[in-house]
């Protein structure tokens, strides 16, 4: 199925009173690209993580974010207690004492005073297996990369369906010149011979050397051989669409291909009716190559 580059997936799990939520980005890029930023206690599992997306990814760039999240707010570390460090207190508190008594000094320690002595109060982290880290980062960001390859072959499906329009009317378009570049030749053919004829006028002049020319002249002009290759193109184009899910790359040398024809034909073709479908086309092919662009 057809995916596009762009996308946003989102993944998150609750383990043990903890909740961890992963976010996973993409955005248009020649190559698989990515940046990872994991809390602290799980930066050891970043290569685990990148190998999860990386795996299911060809193209784009990609920005993964797990965090942690306690009560619908977000939190640097897991879990943990916040308890009163009595040892240090206790310390505190008799050096404060004896520093009183020593130097006759008044007042007394209050609690916003007391609250904000370093380290009386500390966080204590529950101890986990790795295990359980390792479980519950898989978990997250497999849902976060599914998440995004169904919005990224959702996308896929609405520019093929364009796509689809665009070959139609670049094809129809196509088929107009390749009915109207035997017509141009002829009518090259029979204003040159009167031309020839006027110039001539009185004299007689050998036909087969007049055709000869006109042979010559209309070898240029024939553009037969390049419509017949930009509707090949135009096949091959679907089917690259029909048949893989990233094509991205492979479509994008078939455009340039698809342009050369286009220009090759109109250069030939010094017929206003031609022109004007050359026109058409190249600004069909226009479009599709902006579109392109958002096909891994």
């Amino acid at each position: 199925m057809l995916r596009s580059m762009t996308g946003y997936g989102r993944g998150e799990a609750v383990a043990e009173g903890l909740r961890l939520t992963a976010e996973l980005r993409s955005v248009n890029h020649r190559f698989c690209e990515l940046s990872a930023r994991l809390p602290r206690a799980l930066a050891a599992y970043e290569a685990e993580a990148r190998k999860i997306v990386q795996e299911k990814m060809t193209r784009g760039k990609l920005s993964l974010v797990v965090t942690w999240g306690n009560d619908g707010e977000e939190a640097e570390e897991p879990g943990g207690t916040l308890t009163l460090d009595r040892k240090t207190a206790e310390r505190y508190l008799q050096l404060l004492n004896e520093a009183k008594g020593a130097y006759h000094l008044k007042g007394d320690l209050d609690l916003n005073a007391f609250a904000a002595l370093s380290n009386v109060f500390v966080w204590q982290e529950t101890a986990r297996d790795p295990e359980f880290y390792v479980k519950l980062l898989r978990t997250v960001v497999e849902q976060a990369t599914a998440d995004l390859l169904r919005m990224k072959e959702q996308e896929g499906e609405h520019l093929k369906r364009d796509f689809e329009e665009r070959l139609e009317a670049l094809r129809s378009r196509v088929a107009l010149v390749r009915e109207r570049a035997p017509q141009r030749v002829r009518e090259t053919f029979e204003k040159t011979r009167e031309r020839v004829k006027t110039l001539l006028e009185g004299f007689e002049f050998p036909e087969e050397r007049v055709v000869q020319e006109i042979a010559l002249l209309s070898d240029r002009l024939d553009c037969t051989e390049e419509c017949v290759r930009l509707e090949a193109h135009c096949a091959q184009f679907r089917r690259y669409l029909n048949e893989e899910s990233t094509p991205g790359r492979k479509l994008n040398f078939l455009l340039q291909e698809m342009n050369r024809e286009i220009n090759t034909i109109g250069s030939k073709s010094n017929d206003f009716a031609i022109v004007e479908q050359v026109v058409e086309v190249k600004e069909e092919l226009e479009r599709i190559r902006e579109q392109v662009q958002n096909i891994e």
